[in-house]
């Protein structure tokens, strides 16, 4: 059996933890916050930090006792049983890929065309094709391009903020007011400060090629999510100091309009190279971590066996990489020939975003069941001050998706589509299963899933002792409560 390459370091955990978080519509949702509520929007931003640290410790404690590139599916198997593990994948994270995936790619495109004239479609397919062939080239390609893409972005938007705060630039600086709206409008803009982190635990379908994945993922995580906000809150409060709050406000791109404020059309043209990188390493996050949850669902029998395929040369797994790249393809190639679609693919962002979160819940969920299950199970990274971050988290999640947007109606059709959309994997799940004679709802052994993942991955190296999956022999096997 050709197994993953466990070669990655903290920087690579970092890069890809960060990697989907620092994104082109990450970055519009912060200069909108912060044209919106001016730089008391770094309030709602510390509330969004506090809620994500919530669900990332949870994914790191889940991630430290079954570290296998299955992610919420396997963590899910244990807990809630097979068909809740294949919605958790299919609906938090393939829906999200094929919507969103595409869509920063577009934006990378029209970015690109803005600076040279090269056409915008054509650049985002070569873009899909550059970011395929580096994630078949192998792991420790994913790991070179990506972490000087993610530290030079967070570079670049760290200096940009501290020349504003510092008023280390030519452009004039004006007086805004640090609260910029009323406190009900600022209250209610943690819909919008959550964007600025959530993805952060795409590190976790990593885990079988991380070194010491127990202690390195939930520090890349926690790490990651810090560092956001920092950066985040450097670069809004410079922008606050020289850009007019109401253009960020109103415009499509307030993150240019906030660095062309700093610096002028230089900040402008730096920006807009910004937002190219950015939707690189979304890209590049995507072929990175959703072809690892295939494989791992493949490699439980919950999805068709040829997904679990990995390359014996490169040992990465090529066959999700192809599905997970023809999902982006998709709305690419809708937003090339549809005229009018990017109202369409904004709802569908939308909406993915509602299945993510529904995901997000599935995880925490999956904490407290696991831990009454299985209380002696070994988790070398347990979630402090436990259950209280789980119930804060799953209450945040349900709050994000009742008001993901403004509009009740504009609601009802996001919650109605997405409805359809869990209803419909959820029938492929139960016909699936059904067909491989497998339970819908019964939980599998937790050891059981264990041992899988010790099966198919590489050495866990000299501190293995200190992991949940020493060796079969050396499993902590729990009775009470174990389903056979």
């Amino acid at each position: 059996m050709t197994k993953l390459k466990r070669s990655l370091g903290f920087g690579a955990a970092y890069a890809a933890s960060t990697g989907l978080v620092v994104s082109g519509t990450a970055m519009v949702s912060l200069g909108n916050g912060f044209g919106t509520g001016g730089l008391a929007f770094a309030l709602p931003a510390f509330i969004g930090l506090i809620i994500i640290t919530m669900v990332a410790i949870s994914y790191g404690e889940l991630a430290s006792m079954l570290p296998g590139g299955g992610m919420v599916g396997e963590y899910t198997l244990p807990a809630l049983g097979r068909l809740p593990a294949i919605l958790a994948v299919l609906g938090g994270y393939l829906v999200l890929v094929s919507a969103d995936g595409g869509t920063q790619l577009m934006v990378a495109g029209d970015s690109f065309e803005s600076l040279t004239g090269f056409p915008a479609a054509a650049f985002s397919f070569i873009l899909l094709a550059i970011l395929l062939v580096l994630n078949i080239a192998g792991v420790d390609i994913f790991a070179r391009v990506q972490i000087p893409v993610v530290f030079g972005l967070m570079g670049i938007l760290a200096i940009m903020g501290l020349a504003g705060v510092f008023g280390f630039t030519s452009q004039t600086p004006v007086d805004n007011p640090a609260l910029n709206t009323d406190w009900g409008t600022l209250a209610s803009m943690g819909a919008v400060a959550i964007w600025l982190y959530i993805g952060m635990e795409f590190v976790a379908p990593l885990a079988e090629e991380v070194k010491k994945p127990w202690k390195t993922i939930p520090a890349a995580m926690i790490v990651g999510v810090c560092t956001i906000f920092v950066v985040d809150v450097l670069f809004g409060w410079g922008a606050t100091r020289f850009a007019d709050l109401g253009e960020m406000a109103s415009s499509s791109i307030p993150h240019v309009v906030g660095a062309t404020a700093i610096f002028g059309a230089a900040g402008g043209v730096i920006m807009t190279v910004v937002t190219i990188l950015a939707s690189f390493s979304t890209g590049n996050s995507y072929l990175a971590a959703i072809p690892r949850m295939l494989y791992g669902l493949a490699n439980e029998g919950l999805l068709p066996k040829w997904l679990a395929k990995v390359s014996r040369r490169t040992r990465v797994p090529w066959a999700g990489m192809l599905v997970t790249a023809a999902c982006m393809a998709s709305v690419l190639l809708y937003s090339t020939f549809a005229e009018g679609g990017i109202e369409l693919i904004l709802n569908l962002i939308s909406i993915a975003c509602t299945t993510w979160l529904f995901s997000y819940i599935i995880a925490q969920i999956d904490v407290i069941v696991l831990r009454k299950r299985y209380p002696n199970a070994r988790r070398p990274f347990k979630t402090p001050f436990y259950p209280l971050p789980q119930i804060l988290g799953i209450a945040s999640c349900v709050y994000l998706i009742v008001f993901i947007v403004p509009e009740m109606s504009q609601r009802i059709v996001i919650w109605s589509s997405a409805a359809i959309i869990l209803g419909a994997i959820a029938l492929f799940g139960v016909i699936w299963l059904k067909r491989n004679r497998l339970p819908l709802f019964t939980p599998t052994d937790l050891t059981h899933t264990q041992n899988n993942i010790v099966v198919r991955s590489e050495s866990l190296g000299d501190d293995e002792l200190g992991s949940p999956l020493a060796a079969p022999s050396v499993l902590q096997r729990e009775t009470d409560g174990e389903v056979r």
